[in-house]
């Protein structure tokens, strides 16, 4: 389906998302079977690339919901592509009132939308060096921390775990990227390691926990994507993330899921 994909989305928008969706699924399997990280991030990449496509355009056919916007930022900053990454950046102001207006994915999750302004605000912030929109970041990813209700997750997940897992993810996620928008602003450095250290553990424990639950279920293919991406975005905003190789080598519960050849640029 990947090469359908790749064949037919420069045609029809509606395309974008499945191709985006199709090179994460690719890259989990590549990573599985060879653990090439090169080409693991050719594929993130390319999905990053098929949603900024999307953004960017406002095409016919492309739904610019929050959690696309979200999944796009992870996929560039994994992928590295600056060209994407920078495309996306430039949505952060007005978010919830401009691009993702229309948006049908997650209509109705408040919690969705502060993240993706928050998330984009922070990119924004890294991409101009500026402070401003770090500010803003926080006060959105405070609101998505609190529009959070248990009661949607449940009522969109139907089977416990999965919901309670990615309401574990979400408050991670508007952790991780809160100690970021801090260091940006002059937060000291060692607090913000701490607090970035602390959500990345909480966050591992509680998604082996639930791979572990469920013995076929898909997440055990799967490296973390977001976390992949955030201790990017975080090494990018100067906060250390040696860290993170001490603790697979202790065998951390969750740590091989941030394998440290998809973190460097070397590797």
């Amino acid at each position: 389906m990947l090469a359908v994909y790749r064949r037919r989305a420069p045609q029809d928008a509606a395309l974008l998302q499945p191709l985006a969706n199709a090179c994460r699924r690719a890259a989990a399997f590549d990573w599985a079977l060879s653990g090439e990280a090169g080409s693991v991030r050719e594929l993130w990449a390319e999905g990053a690339r098929a949603l900024a496509e999307g953004f960017r355009r406002s095409r016919s056919g492309f739904d610019p919901s929050p959690d696309q916007l979200i999944l796009a930022l992870d996929l560039a900053i994994a992928g590295r592509d600056r060209g994407a990454f920078t495309t996306l950046a430039s949505f952060a102001p007005g978010v919830r009132s401009g691009v993702l207006r229309g948006a049908q994915a997650f209509r109705g999750a408040r919690a969705h939308f502060h993240l993706a302004e928050g998330y984009a605000l922070i990119a924004s912030a890294l991409a101009e060096r500026a402070c401003e929109p770090a500010r803003a970041a926080l006060r959105s990813l405070t609101a998505a921390r609190e529009e959070s209700e248990r009661q949607w997750w449940e009522q969109r997940f139907p089977d416990p775990l999965e919901a309670a897992w990615l309401m574990r993810e979400h408050e991670a996620v508007c952790a991780l990227l809160g100690a970021v928008a801090g260091v940006i602003l002059g937060a000291p450095q060692a607090q913000g390691a701490a607090e970035f250290a602390s959500a990345v553990e909480e966050a591992l424990l509680c998604l082996e926990r639930f791979v572990a639950a469920g013995p076929n279920h898909h997440p055990k293919l799967y490296v973390w994507l977001p976390g992949i991406a955030l201790c990017a975005l975080a090494a990018s905003a100067g906060l250390p993330i040696d860290w993170i190789e001490e603790r697979r080598r202790q065998h951390a519960p969750g740590f091989s899921r941030l394998p440290t050849r998809l973190l460097h640029h070397e590797n």
